[in-house]
């Protein structure tokens, strides 16, 4: 066999010598054992280091003008996504460098700055908690590697994540962030499944018949219902129903509202059905529309809309007990023009949204904020001829929350959800429910 050079394994020396120098400074990519889905509303911290700054805070026993918490550490080591969400942006700025915007349940988004890149995931792309989005740089306006990360609630700074470090600290990547993120938490039971009043899965329908039956519809999980059966009469006094978890413990609930004022809770039964009810408050008779089925505060519990006789849009905050103790959130006027109105989670955010038939015929969708909505945005005309709407949840089974609305002459129709405030052309699923009083 004929041997090589001496050279010729120089070369080989020196080549293996400088992939060895590359591969220490490279940016590196990694997946911790720590990357899976989370639901127990916990955050990780997203890079290892010491803590140089908090949000307002220098950590110098000096007030400083800073959004976010600085993380010093070794540039090229993994940047980790805090928490499950949707890649809202990836870009660069002069002031944040390459930077990745995270949106997760409950209203927060989270912005790691100054990587040595834009990011390892696209806008659109979902990623977990613990899964590698970035490594850590020295981009934009930055005087040495770290990690700026910042939180942001509903649009605020979330200056709360302060508690979850300490000044000059050293913290590592992947472990457990010790602060309570209220509305975080990804439930079992989700907004989009508050109507399965038989605990199988899938969303069912409630009625009022013309009997004054109060009928169960079960949900087929694809879009349909299978007959109705009753299941108890005496409801000609009732004036509104509406479906919720509002005790928390994943059981659809219902909440009806009787001609005399009185709201009642009935919670789900262990094997479907309702418990007992209670009386929950007095005065709700004159109120034009109720609805629940939705976290509208951004707590991670769900709460009641009511609009009143003047048009006036309230929050009515839940306390995961089945009770509505407040603060409540009024909201304004203006809501007296609203014909039809529906809560549910319809942009997967984990916020509830409000969709709303007004008396120009149209559905608006009012997008979720927490204690407050966007403006109006127009989802179609077309919609005056509906004498009763409801939905908020999934009734196909694909987790998007669904509408279900029912024509002069008794048709039903069913508008799937796009899971971004939208819906596909409506469809015929059933007939000969004119007469119902209620439908929910």
């Amino acid at each position: 066999m004929k041997r090589r050079s001496r050279p010729r394994l120089a070369r080989v020396m020196v080549a293996l010598v400088v992939a060895a120098l590359i591969g220490a400074i490279a940016p590196s990519i990694s997946t911790p054992p720590s990357a899976v889905a989370a639901t127990d509303g916990q955050m990780v911290y997203p890079a290892s280091g010491i803590i140089q700054s908090k949000v307002g805070d220098g950590c110098r026993s000096n007030h400083r003008v800073h959004d976010g918490i600085d993380i010093s550490g070794q540039g090229g080591t993994p940047v980790l996504a805090a928490y499950d969400g949707t890649i809202r942006a990836r870009a660069w700025s002069n002031s944040y460098g390459n930077y990745v915007d995270i949106e997760h349940p409950g209203g927060y988004v989270t912005r790691y700055a100054h990587m040595v890149s834009p990011g390892l995931v696209a806008p659109g792309g979902t990623v977990v908690r613990g899964q590698q989005i970035g490594v850590v740089g020295n981009t934009g306006a930055s005087t040495g590697a770290h990690l700026h990360f910042e939180v942001w609630r509903n649009g605020s700074v979330y200056s709360a994540i302060n508690e979850g470090f300490v000044c000059l600290s050293t913290v590592g990547r992947g472990n457990p962030l010790p602060h309570t993120f209220p509305g975080l938490r990804t439930t079992p039971t989700s907004a989009v499944n508050s109507a399965d009043y038989d605990r199988d899965g899938k969303a069912d329908l409630l009625g009022i018949s013309a009997k004054s039956d109060l009928t169960f519809l079960a949900g087929t999980g694809n879009g349909g219902f299978r007959a109705a059966s009753p299941i108890t009469s005496g409801w000609s006094l009732y004036r509104h129903l509406t479906h919720a978890d509002l005790n928390a413990d994943g059981r659809a609930d219902m909440l009806a509202v009787r001609s005399d004022g009185l709201l009642e809770f009935y919670a789900g039964g262990a094997n479907g059905g309702f418990d007992q009810h209670q009386r929950l408050q007095t005065g709700w008779g004159t109120k034009l529309h109720v609805a629940s089925g939705a976290d509208y505060t951004g707590d991670g519990l769900q709460d009641v809309l009511a609009v009143s006789s003047s048009g006036v849009l309230t929050i009515h905050r839940g306390n995961g007990t089945g009770a509505l103790p407040g603060p409540h959130t009024t909201l304004g006027s203006g809501w007296s023009s609203i014909t039809h109105m529906v809560g549910g989670d319809f942009n997967g955010d984990g916020i509830g949204d409000i969709m709303a038939v007004a008396n120009d015929g149209n559905l608006y969708y009012y997008r979720g904020l927490g204690n407050r909505f966007s403006a109006r945005v127009t989802v179609g005309g077309g919609w005056k001829t509906f004498t009763g709407l409801t939905g908020g949840v999934d009734y196909t089974g694909d987790k998007k929350a669904d509408l279900v609305a029912r024509a002069a002459n008794g048709d039903l129709y069913l508008y799937a959800g796009t899971g971004a405030g939208k819906f596909q052309t409506g469809r015929l699923i059933s007939s000969g429910w004119g007469g119902y009083i209620q439908l929910e």
